[in-house]
């Protein structure tokens, strides 16, 4: 399966960031959530502003079954700004917003740079099972 981004910046695209979003066949079944992909940029000199939602991907009705993958392929074109840093965040969310499973590039804890700064265009974020 394929899902577009939809880009929230104004600019023209430039840029393409792709990916793959596993769920591994050890998680637990779920079913009926949301599969959260955020594409987020921001000043790397400027402590204290927030960064911006530059691209985002829903995806409802977001379900696994346990001894199988489940595998997502992902797709987005962002503007890159000269000077500016940007990365993924992404979770597996119900309706109200509690996280469930969060992606992590390769599997392993910590941010998910993308696109500048010798950082990646293509990702695989493997899904951490959040639940106790």
């Amino acid at each position: 399966m394929v899902l577009a981004f939809v880009a929230l910046a104004k600019e023209p695209a430039s840029t393409k960031v792709t990916g793959t979003v596993l769920t591994p066949k050890g998680v637990k079944d779920y079913s009926r959530l949301t599969l959260e992909v955020r594409l987020y940029e921001y000043h790397p000199f400027i402590a204290d502003k927030p960064a911006d939602l530059v691209a985002e991907l829903n995806h409802a009705n977001y379900t696994h079954k346990a001894g199988k993958e489940t595998k997502t392929q992902f797709a987005m074109r962002v503007k890159v700004k000269p000077g500016m840093s940007y990365y993924i965040t992404c979770f597996v969310i119900d309706a109200k917003g509690k996280r469930y499973l969060i992606g992590e590039k390769d599997g392993k804890r910590g941010l998910c740079k993308v696109l500048t700064e010798g950082n990646p265009n293509k990702v695989n974020l493997i899904l951490r099972d959040l639940r106790k």
